[in-house]
Order: C-alpha cells, then structure tokens, then sequence
C-alpha cells in the first residue's frame, strides 16, 4: 500500500514513511470459517466525508516472511520486521510503533540488500542496516524467520470530488503458516486465515477524512479491531508478553525501597532503549536524550548505593561512565555549535568575523563527524551489547541489600539529604575568581541531586518534586556556565593554533581579522561565564532556603 509521506529521519539506504491506518473486520461469509474464498466485499464508501468515488480494485498476493528472536522481543515493543514478496511495496520493512499513537513509521529496503542465506537454500538473513537499528532490543540473539503470512488483497483508492487520492481500503485475506527454517519464536504461531480491512491515508488525506470514512464503516456494520498487527495476530499470545524491561510499577510512601529502585532503573533503561533508536536514525536531540538516561542511570546507582550491592553498583557505573563519554563528543559538538552560532550573531557591526565563521564551521563539522562515528561505534560495539544485557537484568532484579526492604519513606530521605549536603558544601566554597572545574564539580553534584529528587518523587510526591524544580535552576545556571567556559576554550584554541591557517584566506590583514573576532567572541563567553556565577550566588539562597527540604527530615 502506498504510505503517507513523511519527513522522518533516515539511516542511509532506507526510505521511510509514516503509515496511518486504522483496522475493521467485515464478519464471515456464509460458511463462516473465514477462510481465503471467504470474502465480504467493501461497503460502498461514497459520500464518507470527501470521498467522491472509489477506485476499482487492483488485485495483490504476497507472501511475507516475519523476523523476530526467539523469545520475540520485536513484536513484544509492537515492532515489526518483514519479508515481503508480491504487491506494490515489495520488500524488507521494518515497522516501528510512534509514540503513543497507533502511526507507526515504516522504514524499507529492496529485497536486493537481503543478506546471504545463513545456510545452503534457506531463507536470506535480515539487512544489516535494520538490524543494526533494533541492536539495542536484539541484542546478540540472533533473528531468524517465525510466521508466513500468504495475503490476497483487493486494495482500492478512495478520491476526492477534484480526483485526490484520500485513503486506500485494503480487503485482505491472510494465511498464516510456520515458515521453513523456524525456530522456537513460532510456538505461538496456529496454521489458519483470518480476514482484515485495512484503510490507510494518503498524501491528499487526513484525520476527519480518516474518522468520517471510519464512521460509515462501522455504520455498514464494520467492527473496528484491536489495531494490532498482522504478524501479532499470527504469534499468538507470547507475542503480546511483556517487554523484557517491563513497564514501571507505580510506587507509594510505603512501597520498599527495593519496589522504587526496580521502577527508576526500569524507567531509564527503557528511555535509553528508546533513544538508542533515535540516535540510529538521527533524530534531532536523540544523542543528548539517551546520554542524560545513562547519567540518570548512573545517578541512581550512586544516590541508592546503600541500597544494592556495593561491587554490582560501581562497575554498572563505570559501564555507563564509558557509554555517557563515547555519547558526549557528538551531543557536545552540537551545544558548542549551537551557542556559537548565536554569538556570531551577536557580534558587533565593526567586527568582520566572515572568514572566522568558516573557520569555526570547519571546525565544528569535523567536530560532529567526529563525533557521531564515535557514538555509533560504541552503539555497535560488543561492550555495548553486554552493557544492555545488564541493564535488561538490573531493570527486573537489581541485586539490592536488606536496608532496600525499609519503607519508601523512611529509607529515601536520608540518601538524597546526603546528595544535597555535598551540593552545599561545594557551592559554598564557590568564588567568583574560582577556576572552571570547581563550578562544573559543582553542575555535576547538582544533577545528582536534583536526579535524586526526581527519582524518588513517585513516592514521596509533591515535597520532592518541588524541591527538584528549585535545584534544577541551579543545574540550568551551571550547564550554561559550563558550555560557555567550554566554548571560550575551544576559542582560545583555534586562535593560536597553527593548523587552522588552512582554512584562512592567505593575507595577513584578513588573518588578523580572524583573530580578532575569535578574540572577541573569547571575551564575549568569559563575560558570560561571569554572569553567570553571578547569578547562581543570587539564587543560592532561594534555592538553599530550609523550606524546600522540609520533606528531608
């Protein structure tokens, strides 16, 4: 079926579409066993909001091959990975769930980039470049064939008075079958036929044209489904079991310790699973989102060390230390590029920075090359595969001590009171003259808390979200102390460094000009390092104020 166009990111080789489509079944024939001669035809669908007229059918049969692991993990995150022969989109898909919504972006290669078969006529291995985008659910489990599905469908275009194409309604009647080569992932799979009806906006649709021809549908006395996959459908139940990192329990003042850490852990992993894909793709601030859920893991494991074992907690926090680095090169690049753009801007009239731009644009384009091959490699790295296998673990059973028995709230208190009396000593030997590493020390120490905070707010409400907001003030201040003293460095370096006359114009006036606009773009960020200092002495004691951390004890 064609697919509503959509801007998504795309990993090289891939096409990507959103598909929109909502799923009705028609009731059985006269025989009623549903089965592949059994077909109900389409009601007519003219005068369904702006539909006008109805396409004649055109005819497909395809036969799909799913992919999954053994234990499912792709279906059970609503993820799908297919073969497809036959039909006007043949090929390999790869299905992925859109937020809450019941879209999904559908991403595609040609049947031409399959991989070798794994065996002497067997069935052609999975595209490397899908794959890799589902390495952080996959693992190193290996993805192998687990239903067939065999699909005539009758497909016909629902337009517009002007001749617009508005939605597809696709009739289809489906075989499933165990595919040759089936591992345990078909356990669930019952040979047999179900039928569907499928209707799919097109580029010329959109959302009332979807609810109106939706509408009289179910007036025709269609039944509007389960929006669940075909492939779903055909695994049977263990394809609807739990994500291996289960969603997180809710938690009260009385729940232990213990129920708390397992909710937290199990929150972020799922966050920096979820980011995993973003970065993959490309999507805009996925970089920077999975790094804060591997410090917000790391975080935790620090905040709650009296609560899990000591050994278990520190080397975790050493694997996600690496992982947060190997992110921080490409997440870095584009903070400095961002803020050095506006301060380019912000330049005065009087100072030609034309050739300084360039020269900074060099530089930060390496810098984000750089970068993002970094990050990716680490992503694709066998101690990254490991490190997931050990957060799916710590996500079910973090091997936690007795003291995680205690109640919520007499057991997380003292932790993030000891989180915050770190923060007041390190912010109160604070100096406006200080160097920079004491005061991104102290960002580090403030994120800590306010991580703890936010962690611990599921169960002990509203005190400690509150408390949260006021240390994020301070954690905003230093992060943008941070990057400016971050960038001046960077300033400072391109300003002496002799490499960079490659990318400057040959004159020795037209240097000097370069010079001194990273010059004055170097004392515009330490003048803004010094603001802000000033402004996290100001709100110190605001933030300090003893009411905010009544809730501590």
């Amino acid at each position: 079926m064609a697919r509503k166009s959509t801007e998504s990111p795309t990993p090289g080789g891939v096409s990507t579409s959103r598909e929109t489509e909502r799923k009705f079944s028609l009731g059985e024939g006269e025989d009623g066993d549903g089965g592949a001669g059994d077909r109900t035809a389409l009601p007519d669908l003219v005068g369904a909001g702006r539909v006008a007229s109805v396409d004649d059918a055109v005819v497909h049969d395809m036969v799909a091959v799913y992919y999954d692991t053994a234990d499912l993990r792709l279906a059970r995150e609503g993820i799908t990975l297919r073969r497809r022969e036959g039909g006007s989109d043949e090929g390999w898909h790869l299905k992925l769930p859109v937020g809450a919504s019941s879209d999904r972006d559908e991403l595609a290669v040609p049947l031409s980039d399959s991989g070798a078969p794994s065996e002497e006529g067997g069935l052609p291995n999975v595209p490397a470049v899908l794959t890799g985008l589902v390495t952080a659910l996959v693992r190193i489990s290996p993805l192998g064939p687990v239903a067939e599905l065999r699909t005539h469908r009758e497909v016909r275009v629902l337009r517009d008075a002007e001749g617009r194409a508005l939605a597809e309604a696709a009739l289809d009647d489906v075989e499933v079958a165990v595919p040759a080569g089936a591992g345990e992932g078909s356990a669930g799979v019952v040979p047999g036929h179900f039928r569907e009806l499928e209707v799919e906006l097109l580029d010329d649709g959109d959302d009332a044209d979807l609810d109106a021809i939706s509408d009289a549908l179910v007036a025709a006395g269609a039944v509007l489904g389960a929006q669940v996959s075909k492939a779903k459908r055909a695994l049977g139940a263990p394809a609807i079991a739990p994500s291996d990192v289960p969603e997180p329990q809710e938690v009260g003042p009385h729940s232990t310790a213990a129920d708390l850490v397992r909710a937290y852990t199990a929150e972020q992993v799922r966050a920096l699973r979820r980011h995993d894909l973003g970065v993959r793709r490309g999507e805009d601030d996925a970089v920077h989102q999975m790094r804060v859920a591997a410090r917000r893991l790391r975080s935790g494991l620090r905040v709650f060390r009296p609560l899990l074992d000591r050994e278990w907690a520190d080397d975790l926090r050493a694997e996600l230390a690496w992982l947060a680095g190997e992110l921080g090169a490409a997440r870095d690049g584009e903070v400095l590029a961002e803020r050095l753009s506006l301060a380019l801007s912000a330049l005065p009239a009087s100072v030609d920075a034309t050739d300084a731009a360039r020269l900074l644009q060099a530089h930060l384009a390496e810098q984000h090359r750089d970068g993002e091959a970094v990050a990716l490699a680490a992503l694709s790295s066998e101690r990254y595969a490991a490190l997931l296998d050990r957060l799916v673990d710590a996500a079910s059973s973090p091997p936690t001590t007795e003291a995680a028995e205690g109640e919520c709230c007499d057991v997380l208190p003292p932790l993030v009171k000891k989180a915050w009396k770190k923060l007041a000593r390190e912010v109160s030997a604070l100096s406006m003259s200080g160097d920079d590493d004491s005061w991104h020390d102290a960002r580090k120490t403030a994120k800590r808390v306010r991580y703890a905070a936010e962690a611990v707010a599921p169960a002990l409400g509203k005190p400690a979200k509150k408390f949260a907001k006021q240390v994020e003030r301070v954690t905003e201040v230093l992060g943008q102390h941070q990057d400016a003293a971050v960038a001046a460095d960077v300033l400072a370096h391109l300003a002496t460094d002799r490499s960079r006359a490659l990318h400057l114009p040959r004159s020795a006036a037209a240097a000097a000009k370069v010079g001194f606009a990273l010059g004055s773009l170097h004392a515009a960020q330490r003048a803004e390092v010094r603001l802000l200092r000033a402004d996290l002495l100001d709100i110190w004691p605001e933030v300090s104020h003893g009411a905010h951390r009544a809730w501590l004890g």
